[in-house]
């Protein structure tokens, strides 16, 4: 099996969600977990890579905080700074266009943009209920404030995000909006 990837976009995000928080310091712990935002950023990354350096900028975002509150945080923020790459900017606007249910649908594609790894299935319950599985969730709270960001983008209002269970294949997520 090849090696987990996250995208020099996602590296972009995150250096713009974290933003003035960015201090010579901060560029020197992100240089040591082996992200040098001084030079060109790579194509790739590896997975652990990401992993660090997401927690790393949570807690530039929201110093202080535990560990949940700053990954849903980041999640949310990620969407509107990824929205501000080349990439990303495209993205948001077929969002746009196509509104949160054919974006949640469209899922595994979006999030093929940020990475080489992840995969997702969208299921409609009996109920109507939608719920999205992703595989390798490294923090469900980053995904669940990634997903509620993503349908409010998408025009979703009043947008819920909950977590159905979790293993280490994969994440449930419950969505809805109005």
């Amino acid at each position: 099996m090849s090696e987990s990837l996250v995208f020099s976009q996602s590296f972009e995000a995150l250096l713009r969600a974290v933003g003035s928080s960015l201090s010579p310091e901060s560029k020197e712990r992100f240089r040591a977990l082996g992200v040098n935002y001084d030079q060109r950023l790579l194509p790739a990354y590896p997975l652990e890579v990401w992993v660090s350096a997401m927690d790393l900028g949570s807690s530039l975002l929201l110093p202080g905080a535990e560990k949940n509150p700053r990954h849903f945080a980041l999640g949310k923020r990620m969407v509107d700074t990824y929205g501000e790459t080349l990439v990303g900017r495209a993205l948001l606007a077929v969002m746009r266009v196509i509104g949160p249910r054919r974006t949640i649908e469209r899922m595994t594609r979006n999030l093929r943009t940020t990475n080489n790894y992840t995969e997702s299935t969208l299921e409609t319950l009996p109920n109507g209920q939608l719920c999205v599985w992703c595989s390798k969730v490294i923090s469900t709270e980053f995904y669940r404030g990634m997903f509620t960001r993503a349908l409010e983008s998408a025009g979703g209002r009043e947008v819920k995000v909950e977590l159905m269970s979790s293993d280490p294949t994969g994440s449930t997520f419950s969505v809805e909006w109005k």
